[in-house]
């Protein structure tokens, strides 16, 4: 239906456009308005007819991405609830034995805490605090396996965090890793001693702690953490944070203390489980679009010609298409320079920044997708203009080759840049937008 729909909106708008110009011939297209026969250079144009609309984004491929890992959920007030998770292996920092010298009792450990710290580089949206919990997995994860944005597993029910009051780390402000101040802001989940500690450590003397890859051995028997939330959350509170799990503060350290002997030897130890490059992991999103200007626009595309919307993981990505240029057919019209303006919504105070540029995508009548001919070129641009709110591309050669007939005219994708590991999310107006400004496509072209 929502293909019937657009196709109404294309047939009732070229319509308009014949009765225009067989009523007058100098139209608002704007390449035909100089008498024919005439001389021209440098004319130009920005009345072309701009379709919008956003669709649904296909799942993310987001395995040991070079970037961060998403952690964390909030409400959107035009996108909706959005909650990312982590999963991933952890590893041990070296084989170990719990035992008071290799073959002691156990009943003479006592465990203080088990803290998960992990390292922050970023975050999307508000600084709130945000109630995490942590499961171990059930199923094996694999580091030569995929694995989307909407990719599930199976964990156990029970929760490993032992804190049900909300945290929160401020991104500006570097933390502490145990005592010790390092250069990185620090998420820090306390996990439960019984549930996570002593199970671990009543594996000492098994195969299960004697490395990390081997059968029998840690992540064969430990599979993995997902790491989520659980909020109850009013729209504009909670954010995104950009995990660093490579960084050497993420780890799991296990605080704890042999008391057999005399107590001035009853030092504090620590072992770590480690996030590494050996570790599988992936982020998952889930979004919920329900009762949003969104959610009304992917049931009717006609909405996008007001406002559209591109948002990361596995969001949403927009369509444009200039359904027009077929008809510009004069061989003697070279287009110099064609210039696409996307104007964005956004001011300075608003925690949910757009993206920090676009790409054009082309996609054929097969579905089969590639960056625009100009997309190589050094002033391609695609990037914001936070100072005028907008997006500037340069796609002469893609105008050129739809002119020609060398190229089908169909609908271009405009796609978030790092949609794998950023949470940006981008308003765009359309084209019969009543705000001020609207999206152009400025062609500056020769008529000889």
């Amino acid at each position: 239906m929502k293909n019937f729909r657009f196709k109404g909106v294309i047939l009732l708008i070229f319509t308009i456009i014949a009765i225009n110009f067989s009523c007058n011939k100098n139209n608002s297209f704007g390449l035909n308005v100089q008498p024919d026969g005439d001389i021209l250079q440098a004319n130009q144009t920005d009345t072309t007819t701009i379709i919008s609309y956003s669709v649904k984004e296909d799942s993310l491929k987001v395995d040991e991405l070079d970037g961060s890992n998403l952690l964390g959920s909030y409400i959107d007030p035009y996108f909706g609830s959005i909650k990312t998770s982590i999963v991933s292996h952890i590893r041990l920092d070296n084989a170990y034995d719990f035992r008071p010298n290799g073959s002691g009792s156990l009943d003479s450990l006592i465990v203080d805490s088990v803290i998960m710290y992990l390292a922050v580089d970023g975050l999307y949206g508000n600084v709130d605090g945000q109630i995490f919990e942590v499961y171990q997995l059930n199923e094996s994860i694999y580091i030569d396996s995929s694995y989307y944005t909407n990719s599930s597993i199976s964990t156990s029910s029970i929760n490993l965090a032992s804190s049900s009051n909300p945290i929160q780390a401020n991104p500006l402000v570097p933390g502490y890793v145990g005592n010790e101040l390092v250069d990185q802001a620090i998420l820090r989940i306390p996990l439960s001693i019984n549930d996570f500690a002593w199970p671990i450590i009543n594996e000492s003397g098994n195969s299960s702690l004697d490395g990390n890859d081997g059968s029998g051995e840690f992540i064969e028997w430990f599979k993995g953490l997902l790491i989520s939330t659980n909020n109850s959350q009013n729209i504009n509170l909670g954010g995104i944070y950009y995990t660093d799990l490579l960084s050497k503060n993420s780890k799991i350290s296990l605080y704890f203390r042999d008391t057999s002997g005399i107590s001035s030897e009853h030092d504090t130890l620590q072992f770590n489980f480690n996030f590494n490059t050996n570790c599988a992991r992936y982020h998952t999103a889930e979004i919920n679009y329900l009762n949003t200007d969104i959610e009304n626009e992917l049931n009717d595309s006609t909405l996008g010609q007001d406002m559209f919307y591109i948002q990361s993981m596995g969001g949403t990505r927009a369509k444009i298409h200039f359904p027009f240029l077929n008809s510009i057919t004069d061989s003697n019209i070279i287009v110099n320079n064609a210039e696409l303006i996307l104007p964005f919504q956004y001011y300075t105070s608003d925690p949910y920044v757009p993206s920090s540029s676009l790409f054009l995508i082309e996609e054929d009548s097969l579905g089969e997708e590639s960056f625009v001919p100009d997309f190589f070129e050094y002033n391609y641009g695609g990037t914001a203009n936070f100072n005028e709110n907008y997006y500037s591309f340069n796609i002469t050669r893609y105008i050129n080759e739809i002119i020609s007939g060398s190229k089908t005219n169909l609908p271009l994708n405009v796609v978030s840049s790092g949609s794998g590991i950023t949470a940006n999310r981008t308003i765009l107006t359309g084209f019969s937008t009543s705000l001020k400004d609207k999206p152009r496509l400025i062609l500056t072209y020769s008529k000889y």
